[in-house]
């Protein structure tokens, strides 16, 4: 529809004009490639492995860990958590959530192991850009987390609920589920 419009409008103008907006249409269908190309890698995820849970796997997992983590799908994820992403290295998860966000919490679960983390906000922003959790998982596990965000109907200035993740491990399943929306 958009190529269109830019067409009939090249034309209207003139036949250079016609060629730049046909021009300008296909680099944004070219954009639009690109953004189809994200998603297939999102698709391409790899999802959880059997996980044996061992001794050195309760120690909280260093920097250098996460640098080689293994890229995991969630199990669900709505359409608002589209900038959140999880890794696992161990039998422990990351889940990094490019959304503004004013707070990170649990709501329930066990807080051991737990990690919630800010980024700072750019000069002159309300509040940072990016925030994450890192957890470690064991069967028999439930925990919610929620993002807060600054609410859009009263101008910016009230907190409000935003994404929401729920990580619980069934006894007897092979891996935790990972739910966000």
């Amino acid at each position: 529809m958009r190529r269109t419009r830019l067409l009939i409008l090249g034309v209207f103008l003139g036949g250079a004009s016609a060629i730049a907006a046909l021009s300008i249409a296909q680099a944004q269908d070219a954009g639009a490639d690109a953004a189809a190309t994200s998603n297939e890698v999102e698709e391409k995820a790899i999802d959880f492995e059997p996980i044996v849970i061992d001794e050195k796997d309760s120690k909280s997992p260093k920097l250098s860990d996460w640098q080689t983590a293994t890229r995991i799908r969630m199990t669900r994820r709505g359409p608002r958590a589209e900038g959140c992403r999880a890794w696992r290295t161990r039998a422990w998860i990351k889940v990094h959530c490019s959304a503004r966000t004013t707070a990170v919490s649990l709501l329930g679960g066990a807080f051991r192991g737990v990690s919630m983390w800010m980024r700072e906000p750019p000069a002159g922003s309300p509040s940072p850009e990016a925030s994450e959790v890192v957890f470690p998982i064991r069967p028999g596990d439930r925990r919610v987390f929620e993002f807060f965000s600054f609410g859009e109907t009263y101008g910016g200035s009230m907190v409000s609920p935003g994404l929401v993740l729920q990580e619980y491990w069934l006894e007897g399943a092979s891996a935790p589920t990972l739910v966000m929306y």
